[in-house]
Order: structure tokens, then C-alpha cells, then sequence
């Protein structure tokens, strides 16, 4: 039987392998990155407190993806910043979510975004780096300082996305064929 020390290490190894999807979706959900920061650190502690219920690793996250569910609607219940989102739509997303992750792991779609994201114009991958950059700066900043009317910025943006999209899902039917 593995000590407590182990179970703590094996659940923190599996946080930082699902980190950024888990975060992503923490971050969609609430669209706040200092209250995404917040809740992203409530759930590792509820994963690693919990850790020992999780039957195998293998539905880890969805698993830690529910609790993520639960902490964005306990968000979302305790304050009244802004217009609640309904709670059905979150479980919307959170359905959506767990049937892409079915059909393609989220490791496999992440290595395929960045092979495509290396095949992308040097302009066109920065133009999107700063994009994710977690910076907080809104799009519309990041499109004065690109010296891009908002608009513009929007389309390439689009563009750029839309490219990428593409690309993941021609790379993922290669991969299926194989």
C-alpha cells in the first residue's frame, strides 16, 4: 500500500501533467485570470486531498475536471461580481469538454497544436503567443501595440486560429489512418 507521501506525489505529477487543460478550463469558465489563479489552487488542494478516491489514473481528468466543475459554480454562487453564468451551460461546456478529451486525449491535440504552431509564419506565432501570454493585457492592447486597428486584429487573429484548427485536425487524421 503506498504511504501518504506517495499518493500526495503521484496526485501532484498528474496535476502538472493536466495542468494546462485544466486551467484553460477553469479560466473559460470564469473568465478572470486572478479568479482562475484562485480556483485552479482550490482544486490541486481538493485533488490531492481526494486523491486516494480516484479509482484509476487513467480518468484522472475528468475527474479533476468535475471538481473543477463544482469549484467554478461555488464561484459563481458565493459572489455576485458580474451577471452569474447558468449553471447549465457550464455543465454544457463541461460535457462538451470531456467528449473531445474521449476522442483525442488532450496531450495528443496539445503536440499536434505546437507542430502546428511551428509551421506558422514567425509573425503570425508571436501574434498569438501574445495572445496566450497570460499577461492580462486585453486583445485590444495587444492589437494598438501590434499597431493593428481592433478590427483587423480580430481577423488576422481569426485567421490565425481557424489555420491552427485546421492544421491539428489534418495532423489528428494522419495520425488515425496510421
Amino acid at each position: 500500500m503506498s504511504t501518504d507521501m506517495d499518493t500526495q506525489s503521484e496526485a501532484a505529477q498528474l496535476l502538472l501533467q493536466y495542468k494546462a487543460p485544466l486551467y484553460a478550463y477553469i479560466h473559460a469558465s470564469v473568465r478572470n485570470r486572478s479568479d482562475a489563479d484562485d480556483i485552479f489552487q482550490e482544486v490541486s488542494v481538493a485533488v490531492v486531498e481526494s486523491f486516494s478516491k480516484l479509482e484509476s489514473e487513467a480518468g484522472f481528468f475528468p475527474w479533476a475536471r468535475e471538481i473543477a466543475f463544482r469549484r467554478v459554480l461555488a464561484f459563481y454562487r458565493n459572489y455576485d461580481r458580474e451577471k452569474p453564468v447558468n449553471p447549465q451551460l457550464i455543465a454544457v461546456l463541461a460535457e462538451a469538454t470531456e467528449r473531445v478529451e474521449q476522442k483525442q486525449p488532450v496531450s495528443n491535440r496539445r503536440e499536434k497544436l505546437l507542430e502546428c504552431l511551428d509551421r506558422l509564419p514567425e509573425v503570425s506565432r508571436k501574434l498569438i503567443a501574445r495572445c496566450y501570454d497570460n499577461s492580462g493585457q486585453s486583445l485590444g492592447v495587444i492589437a494598438a501595440q501590434s499597431g493593428l486597428k481592433v478590427t483587423a486584429f480580430y481577423a488576422r487573429v481569426h485567421r490565425i486560429r481557424a489555420i491552427l484548427r485546421e492544421c491539428i485536425a489534418q495532423r489528428l487524421l494522419e495520425d488515425s489512418v496510421e
